[in-house]
């Protein structure tokens, strides 16, 4: 693909609002790759080590649901298989998504959480209320930290995509608490969900395979169910700059961030030297 290159429009917008949408950071044959990889990971080609990343949503972990003949339609999301992985450890690298990354934060990047998240179809009450991502975040400056959201199938409304507050970045991170019938650990910003001053300010997103959201760890953010009957299927990653610094002893293994361009700076956040394959749930606590 060619370099991805941010407009001076783009710039100010993430600056007002707090996200911007970078187009087609991944072709069509990465794509397919990532896919892929994924159905295959959901059929249960990864090591035994990483049973714990591979997870269903709540709804049929608890067997609110009968399991679909294919478990990729159960599937809440896959973490961390970049670790094990060579084709997503390639997409964790994908250049559109570096180059857009580095243009907000800088060329020294390092890249952690990499996940694969679905919206199982017709499960409309599989939602991920308004949250703010930096709560889990245990080091700083908060701005030079980025997430990037990239479909792998179109998104909408319907189906469970992105929906932003534009301009609640330049709030501090606010309390969180866990919310009966949503998946564990995808905490919701108190008072926020249901706010009808804050869904008078939403932006819901639709975008095509492949487009890109960045967006800064303070901006309040949700996404729906499934209401359709195909798969919604993200990608996500953040990033943050190799000068950011750790407010912590040690980083929980979750994170195990991985140098994907330019180097490290003594004093700031380091790469993780041999990282698990497994989840563990202490490593996501409010």
């Amino acid at each position: 693909m060619a370099d991805v290159k941010l407009s001076q429009a783009q710039r100010e917008q993430y600056e007002a609002d707090g996200y911007m949408v970078v187009p087609k950071v991944l072709g069509e044959a990465e794509i397919a790759r990532i896919l892929a990889r994924a159905r295959a990971i959901a059929h249960g080609d990864y090591p035994p080590a990483a049973k714990s990343s591979v997870m269903r949503d709540i709804a049929f972990a608890k067997g609110l649901l009968p399991m679909p003949e294919d478990p990729e339609r159960a599937l809440w999301k896959i973490m961390n298989a970049d670790r094990y992985d060579p084709v997503l450890a390639e997409a964790m690298r994908s250049p559109g998504l570096l180059d857009a990354a580095a243009a907000l934060l800088g060329d020294d990047l390092l890249a952690f959480l990499f996940m694969l998240i679905y919206k199982p179809p017709q499960v409309p009450d599989s939602v991920h209320p308004f949250h703010q991502d930096g709560l889990y975040f245990q080091f700083e400056p908060h701005d030079l930290v980025a997430g990037a959201w990239v479909p792998l199938d179109p998104v909408n409304e319907d189906n469970g995509t992105l929906c932003v507050v534009p301009g609640t970045h330049r709030l501090p991170i606010t309390g969180h608490e866990a919310i009966p019938g949503v998946n564990a650990g995808a905490f919701g910003a108190k008072g926020v969900e249901g706010s009808a001053h804050m869904l008078a300010k939403a932006v819901t997103l639709e975008l095509d395979p492949g487009d890109c959201v960045l967006f800064h760890p303070h901006l309040y953010h949700r996404t729906g169910g499934n209401r359709t009957d195909g798969h919604r299927r993200v990608l996500t990653i953040h990033f943050a700059s190799a000068r950011c610094r750790s407010l912590t002893p040690t980083q929980p293994d979750v994170y195990a961030f991985t140098l994907v361009r330019g180097h490290t700076y003594p004093g700031g956040l380091q790469p993780a030297a041999a990282p698990q394959l497994g989840f563990r749930n202490d490593d996501v606590q409010l």
